[in-house]
């Protein structure tokens, strides 16, 4: 990469500027997660020069990664250290999750570590012995929602990110979790493989991530999840993994496959490092809930197409949720206008059939 400094305050500027719009124009395009978060990285790197980088779309009602990509990221040997202190049960600072939830959802690792970043066991296990002393997160974020997030890394003969820089990735984050909200309107199912669900029983040590068993079904729709693999494990299951068995408690999360399938997977920790993860394609109702937030329904929006998708009437659906039925027809017409349809039964077919069946 170009080393930051040796740029003028107007040289530096006008990057800037050339950088946003190009990641407006890359964002009003978008048709592919990955594709994007590489263009986006490409477009970000003229202005916020970095070393390394990784980026990942997320579950926006978990903020658990669904997919990314992480070729250009940290060496392999360290991602099973960083995925157990990101979603285990250890303290560290700047966690995605803490991010995601922040008024500003974009953190450099000096700034969380108050200039002392040796406090963090992140930086200790992970930064330091890959040569990335200085990271820079932002989680996309639109309106509190989070839809996927990049890290940037410098390594130790560069200066840290600078405010300014931070600064710089903050804004265009609304810019790229909107586009990836709209991928996931675009994302179609592709074949049917089958409704039943399937097992994987993984163990969950200081280490890695290890597969003990599985069922044939189960193990072959995790091979098929769109994301980087670490121990032979996508990055999002992994990280629910880890989650689950750090949180001793369930986890649970939404795929997507290469093939636009969407998979549900939910994560469980039975006795000692044993979690169980049981994969299933996603049912209308986890399809519907992740296209509520895609298309920013209210949830009373969302109460209402539960009601309008199962053929209620505008009279039956005002009874249902104690409303008058003026009200109840200016949901529907705020509904068709946040899908794009003008229709019921098209509303049922954009929410359900195109993003559920099979396309034959």
């Amino acid at each position: 990469m170009d080393r930051p400094g040796s740029d003028t305050p107007g040289m530096e500027q006008r990057r800037a500027r050339a950088a946003v719009a190009e990641v407006e124009r890359l964002c009003r395009s978008a048709t592919d997660a990955t594709t994007l978060h590489r263009s986006v990285a490409a477009a970000v790197a003229t202005a916020v020069p970095f070393d390394r980088w990784c980026a990942m779309s997320f579950d926006p009602s978990t903020a658990l990664p669904t997919g990314g990509f992480h070729a250009e990221g940290l060496p392999m040997a360290l991602v099973p250290r960083l995925l157990e202190l990101e979603y285990g049960d250890e303290d560290d600072v700047g966690r995605l999750a803490d991010v995601a939830r922040a008024e500003r959802p974009v953190a450099r690792l000096s700034d969380v570590t108050g200039r002392d970043p040796a406090r963090s066991p992140r930086f200790r296990d992970v930064l330091r012995p890959a040569g990335l002393p200085h990271e820079l997160r932002v989680v996309h974020r639109e309106g509190r929602t989070p839809w996927g997030a990049m890290i940037a890394f410098r390594g130790a003969d560069a200066p840290d990110f600078t405010a300014a820089e931070a600064a710089l990735l903050g804004t265009l984050g609304p810019r790229v979790a909107a586009a990836l909200r709209r991928v996931q309107l675009l994302a179609r199912v592709g074949e049917a493989t089958g409704d039943e669900p399937g097992v994987v029983l993984v163990e969950v040590t200081e280490g890695r991530v290890a597969v003990l068993t599985g069922s044939a079904a189960a193990l072959q729709r995790l091979a098929e999840v769109d994301d980087g693999t670490v121990d032979g494990l996508p990055f999002a299951v992994t990280s629910l993994a880890r989650s689950a068995h750090g949180r001793r408690a369930t986890a649970r999360c939404r795929l997507r496959t290469r093939t636009g399938r969407w998979l549900t997977l939910h994560a469980e920790r039975l006795s000692g490092s044993t979690v169980s993860l049981v994969v299933e394609p996603s049912r209308p109702a986890d399809i519907a809930a992740l296209l509520t937030d895609a298309y920013r329904l209210s949830e009373r929006e969302a109460e209402v197409v539960g009601l309008v998708v199962r053929g209620h009437s505008n009279a039956e659906i005002a009874r249902a949720l104690w409303l008058s039925p003026y009200t109840v027809a200016d949901h529907v017409k705020n509904v068709f206008e946040k899908t794009g349809v003008r229709s019921r039964g098209e509303l049922t077919g954009r929410l359900f059939f195109d993003h559920y069946l099979p396309r034959l």
